[in-house]
């Protein structure tokens, strides 16, 4: 399911045409470090893994693309914070308050273990480069993605864009920690339920036909085209490895205390969503 398609004519057209308009702003970008935080139970129940927080070169990035380009859709809410969806809940299924509660304890269990290992391999005052610290997601490419449905396991185009210059390893500004802080709160609140066990988002969502495109990062290198080389390197080789391994022990947890409830996205497709650029 997640191979690429042969791109048809009119999105070979997209691609030609929509990446020289954002070559521009994709070429003024820092890379830069984005770091896995929780797992996280979103609206209608979708699993989610949140990163700490969106970078000052890629907050600058999408505020640049919004001013340069604003025939562009607003930016969805659900992209104001980097996350990589994991999967959803099956066809006709729905949480019930008990298995939300079983949720919520295996993303509180599994995101504290993802915490504890972050700090305990993280060494303070090193690059990125240099250190043997936590799981680090280096961003130094952005791919214009044509997808032939919403999960981008069915894909007609990617071209991915180099970000040139050094690594920005700076941490996420304040207030786009903030902003996931309250995010990875709102699961605890006694009425979430009414959130997580609404109608949509379910498979036939993701999985069915939808033509669209994505401003993305995809989390797996054979994604990431001949366009970086940093992402390529053994240490940030080593940190996806981990990362996909965290994302399936955290997917084997859920499939054994609730069997038969959610769907997986294939690894290849798995990816932190920039902006939409056509819904």
């Amino acid at each position: 399911m997640a191979a690429l398609t042969p791109a048809p004519t009119h999105a070979a057209a997209f691609a030609a045409a929509a990446t020289p308009l954002l070559l521009h702003e994709l070429e003024a970008t820092r890379p830069s470090l984005l770091e896995p935080l929780a797992f996280f139970v979103a609206w209608q129940g979708v699993p989610t893994l949140a990163f700490s927080g969106f970078t000052e070169a890629l907050v600058d990035l999408k505020q640049r693309i919004a001013v340069a380009h604003p025939s562009l859709p607003p930016e969805n809410p659900g992209s104001r914070w980097p996350k990589t969806t994991l999967g959803c809940l099956r066809d006709g299924r729905r949480l019930r308050p008990e298995e939300l509660e079983t949720m919520r304890t295996i993303c509180r269990e599994l995101s504290t273990e993802l915490q504890q290992q972050q700090q305990q391999q993280q060494q303070p005052q090193q690059t990125a480069a240099a250190a043997g610290g936590g799981i680090q997601v280096i961003v130094d490419s952005a791919s214009i993605a044509l997808f032939a449905c919403r999960s981008l396991e069915r894909m007609l185009s990617c071209q991915p864009v180099a970000f040139p210059g050094t690594l920005d390893t700076s941490p996420p500004p304040a207030q786009e920690r903030a902003r996931v802080a309250a995010i990875l709160a709102e699961p605890e609140h006694p009425d979430y339920w009414f959130c997580a066990s609404r109608d949509g988002n379910r498979e036939a969502h993701y999985r069915g036909p939808h033509l669209g495109a994505t401003l993305m990062h995809p989390l797996a290198l054979s994604r990431l085209g001949a366009a970086t080389d940093r992402a390529r390197g053994s240490r940030q080789a080593a940190h996806r490895a981990a990362l996909l391994s965290l994302i399936e022990g955290f997917r084997t947890r859920v499939d054994l205390q609730l069997p038969d409830m959610y769907v997986w996205f294939d690894d290849s497709s798995l990816h932190i969503t920039l902006r939409a650029l056509i819904n």
